[in-house]
């Protein structure tokens, strides 16, 4: 069963994600980025389920502390030595407090353009630019559809591949990559083949046609309505602070941002009630549905 939020008018979805992408990849206030990742982490999880806990520990944050970890190496700027690396270069407290900055703000991004792309399906993103770019559009959905529908091919066929001793896994060396040249194969012609029969059902229902038609399930609702002018007046209030200068933040040559004034709190709530959105109308239906059924 899809969620609340997913159920939404498309437009209402991508603006939404618009803002909550742009804002946390241009973000760079330390409080900011936590609150960030924090929601977008809860969100990730209520959105995709359990996979995305074990996702997040697997590669999120080794790649955290891999950016840690790489970043102060190269970046030696910052007035602050704490120790010289064994080549002679120093190693900076603010290099390493910008390090960690940055990862947290690429494991922000990754969870929520993972929200992204589980809510924003191939088919509203064709409703929303099929008629003003149409064949970016189509080219786009069809990437989007082709990865998941590519994944799922290839674990099917790797399963029947390791019934009949014959996977990447099996063998000596040389057997696994002859195994693995194999299974490319199968994967290249399953592919090709699939876009000859995409080809030809395009082809059949008109597409590229003068005066055809198309049609469309999504109507602007109230809710929708609600939801568009509460995310645009929350934004409008966040870009204006933003060019206030008030939420100003450096790292270099030293550390410096503004962390309890009136206006860095005003951001911080507005930002956190931004994010929880999909949260909040999620968590809404979710107690209505429950009162709905408690009184049958």
């Amino acid at each position: 069963m899809k969620d609340a939020f997913s159920k939404l008018h498309p437009f209402t979805n991508m603006l939404f994600f618009v803002f909550a992408i742009g804002f946390c990849m241009f973000l760079m206030h330390p409080v900011c980025l936590m609150i960030s990742f924090i929601i977008g982490l809860f969100t990730a999880i209520y959105l995709n389920g359990k996979r995305t806990a074990a996702f997040s520990l697997k590669v999120l944050l080794p790649l955290l502390l891999m950016t840690v970890i790489i970043n102060p190496v190269f970046n030696h700027s910052g007035a602050t030595i704490v120790e010289y690396l064994p080549w002679g270069n120093p190693l900076t407290l603010e290099s390493i407090i910008y390090g960690l900055a940055a990862a947290v703000l690429l494991c922000s991004a990754v969870l929520w353009f993972s929200c992204f792309h589980n809510v924003m399906t191939s088919d509203k993103f064709v409703y929303l630019f099929g008629r003003i770019i149409p064949s970016l559009s189509l080219l786009l959905s069809m990437t989007l559809r082709f990865v998941p529908r590519f994944r799922t091919q290839l674990q099917s066929v790797r399963k029947a591949q390791k019934a009949i001793g014959k996977d990447v896994s099996n063998g000596s060396i040389i057997k696994r990559v002859r195994n693995a040249v194999k299974i490319l194969s199968l994967m290249i012609s399953w592919s090709l083949e699939n876009s000859i029969e995409t080809s030809d059902s395009m082809k059949s229902r008109g597409y590229g046609l003068k005066g055809r038609t198309s049609f469309s399930i999504y109507h602007l609702t109230l809710s929708d309505k609600i939801c568009i002018f509460v995310n645009i007046a929350e934004a409008a209030l966040l870009i204006a602070i933003l060019f206030s200068g008030q939420m100003h933040c450096r790292y270099f040559p030293t550390v410096k941002f503004e962390l309890c004034s009136v206006s860095a709190i005003l951001f911080y709530c507005v930002y956190s009630l931004f994010l929880l959105t999909p949260l909040v109308i999620n968590v809404k239906e979710e107690i209505k549905w429950k009162r709905l059924l408690s009184a049958i």
